[in-house]
């Protein structure tokens, strides 16, 4: 995994994002930089995840905003040390009280009353109540330590030490397609739901060809104890 492999694979993400309805705003093609600000909020051990979401929102620190305003990051330093994020919008609920006032005012934005500032200012007053976790995907090959830090990794939630070991090397096409199979169900099955003989959906074809690009983590860095542990294959 290369600078351009993450940089096509963003690309590809946006395509799948606008096909399934969920596409707002391509910001950054390219792997994003270390932003410090952005940085330091997230090792700070008084923050949360709104105040997290907040500020990457207002810094526009991401790749992709999805039309809920959840959003996308990518990045790499050196070949294949890659982290891919995915940032649920916390103020999404249930409640048609909230999703109504959420869609009047993204159609003030569309129709130029309000700047997407203005948006992002009022979005900020509400009270998180959102249930979608936050998703990090890693592959660290010089962090990785047996039994303790897998080379590649998710982590579910906010809480940083949870490390969910998995078995490939995930591309950022793999990663979005997760997030948008099991968090946009129904636009993925509406849109990518057809006759196809063997697996009646589109988007589950792609997932599972996009796999095959996911390459195996070598036995120098998952070996026989961790294969007979627990983890993503």
């Amino acid at each position: 995994m290369n600078r351009e492999d993450v940089r096509s694979g963003i690309y590809q993400v946006w395509r799948a994002a606008q096909e399934l309805g969920v596409a707002e705003i391509y910001s950054n093609p390219s792997p994003l930089p270390v932003n410090a600000e952005f940085r330091d909020l997230i090792l700070s051990n008084s923050s949360n995840y709104i105040d997290v979401y907040n500020k990457g929102l207002g810094l526009s620190h991401y790749n992709i905003l999805l039309s809920d305003y959840s959003f996308f990051q990518f990045s790499i330093e050196g070949d294949n040390n890659v982290r891919y994020a995915f940032y649920p919008n916390p103020y999404t609920s249930n409640s048609n009280e909230y999703n109504n006032w959420f869609r009047s005012r993204h159609e003030m934005v569309e129709a130029g009353f309000l700047t997407h500032e203005e948006f992002l200012s009022l979005l900020s007053d509400k009270t998180g109540m959102g249930n979608v976790p936050l998703l990090r995907y890693e592959n660290a090959p010089a962090q990785r330590k047996k039994l303790h830090h897998p080379c590649s990794h998710f982590h579910i939630g906010f809480h940083s030490e949870n490390r969910w070991p998995v078995r490939r090397v995930l591309t950022p096409t793999a990663f979005a397609l997760l997030v948008f199979k099991f968090y946009y169900g129904a636009q993925w099955r509406t849109v990518g739901d057809d006759e196809h003989v063997h697996i009646e959906n589109s988007f589950d074809r792609t997932l599972i060809s996009e796999k095959t690009r996911c390459y195996l983590v070598s036995d120098e860095l998952f070996d026989p104890e961790e294969e007979r542990a627990f983890f993503f294959g």
